[in-house]
């Protein structure tokens, strides 16, 4: 076996057993192994052999995180080696919870390198201490490869023993990388720590903070409370106060209308003296009012006589103008009239030259009526003839 892959390794959440009385929360860290089938990939490689140390920060020191489980897409039928990590439950905000997480990915891929170290020098150790177990610094178990490893194993130690020289190199680098991969670890788990504390210190002061908001609100509540029971007493309060009202108003009421009958019983007396009295009082009152309307009454009367006067004045005067209008009319009609006798006799006289050659035509064409005036008026003034001439073309 000349070769070497890279392993997979997965996280898988495993539920706390019955017989657990601490109530942890378990998480497997599953390395696969590396004969698994269309994984194997041949690289060159030298063959280190040494020990090398990963140290776990026990389950009372870590940090309370709730972690995630990463569940494997199946279950291969073939040795796997199992981490056992004891985590507690905790309660934090969702931001720790990501940064918590995500550190934790961080220590996964330097715990990742360290199995593959380990992996490494499990394979040349099994030719030599077939049967050992290993124990970590923390306690924890790492068992030793399966037959099939072993058997392939020792194929590969029977080809390392005349590398004596080369392994002690080999030895001498796996160890200066462990103390690396070791120091690096330490100071992961120094982070972790720091950042525990941290995470700690930030849960307590947020306790207080959560312990005086309660107790403020409890404070409030209370107040409130206090204040709605206050308001149930006022209420109370004041619907008794209201009943009590109505009652006060109704007896009120009450005593009001026996008040009125007892002063009307009193004033049946009074009322008819102080009824003529008025009644007097209001007919002196219309007796002047009627004294004042006959005056306004004989005043307007006055003036509506005054007005019928000056209108029978105007209707004389009317009258007087109509008439010396019609005289006038008539005299413009008597002058028309003579005007017209005058252009008739003149027209005759001319006309009676031209008679003997226009007899004929002109007896059918004129026709003379003769119309005496009448007078428009009982004037005996006399009005001269009208001679009327129609002409027919």
């Amino acid at each position: 076996m000349n070769g070497v892959t890279r392993s997979l390794c997965t996280f898988e959440d495993i539920r706390a057993d019955e017989r657990t009385a601490d109530g942890c929360r378990r998480l497997r860290l599953t390395l696969h192994q590396q004969n698994q089938a269309g994984r194997i990939t041949e690289q060159p490689r030298s063959k280190p052999i040494g020990r090398a140390f990963a140290l776990v920060q026990p389950t009372s020191d870590r940090p309370a995180l709730k972690p995630e489980p990463i569940k494997s897409s199946e279950e291969k039928a073939e040795t796997v080696e199992v981490i056992k990590v004891y985590l507690e439950d905790r309660r934090q905000e969702q931001q720790r919870h990501q940064q918590s997480l995500k550190m934790l990915s961080d220590e996964v891929s330097q715990i990742q390198e360290v199995r593959y170290c380990l992996k490494t020098l499990r394979e040349q150790m099994a030719t030599k201490n077939k049967g050992q177990h290993k124990f970590l610094a923390s306690g924890y178990r790492v068992s030793t490869p399966s037959n099939q490893n072993i058997s392939s194993s020792s194929k590969g130690g029977a080809k390392d023993d005349g590398q004596g020289g080369e392994d002690e190199v080999e030895r001498a680098k796996m160890r200066e990388v462990s103390k690396r991969l070791y120091a690096q670890l330490q100071e992961a788990e120094k982070k972790h720590q720091e950042e525990r504390e941290r995470l700690q210190a930030e849960g307590v002061d947020l306790r207080q903070r959560l312990g005086e908001q309660e107790d403020k609100l409890k404070g409030v509540e209370e107040s409130s409370e206090r204040k709605d029971q206050r308001i149930e007493e006022l209420q109370r309060l004041l619907g008794g106060m209201t009943q009590e009202s109505q009652a006060l108003r109704d007896t009120l009421r009450n005593r009001e209308e026996e008040l009125r009958e007892l002063r009307k019983i009193r004033e049946e007396g009074r009322n008819e003296e102080q009824r003529s009295e008025q009644l007097e009082k209001e007919l002196a009152i219309l007796k002047e009012k009627i004294h004042h309307l006959d005056d306004m009454l004989k005043s307007q009367q006055r003036k509506v006589r005054h007005m019928i006067e000056q209108l029978q004045n105007s209707r004389m005067v009317i009258q007087e103008r109509d008439r010396v209008i019609r005289d006038l009319e008539e005299k413009v009609a008597f002058l028309e009239a003579e005007n017209r006798e005058m252009h008739d006799q003149m027209d005759y006289f001319l006309g009676g030259e031209r008679s003997n050659s226009h007899l004929s035509s002109d007896r059918h064409a004129q026709i003379v009526y003769s119309k005496p005036l009448k007078p428009t008026n009982s004037s005996n003034k006399p009005l001269p003839f009208i001679k009327i001439i129609e002409t027919k073309s």
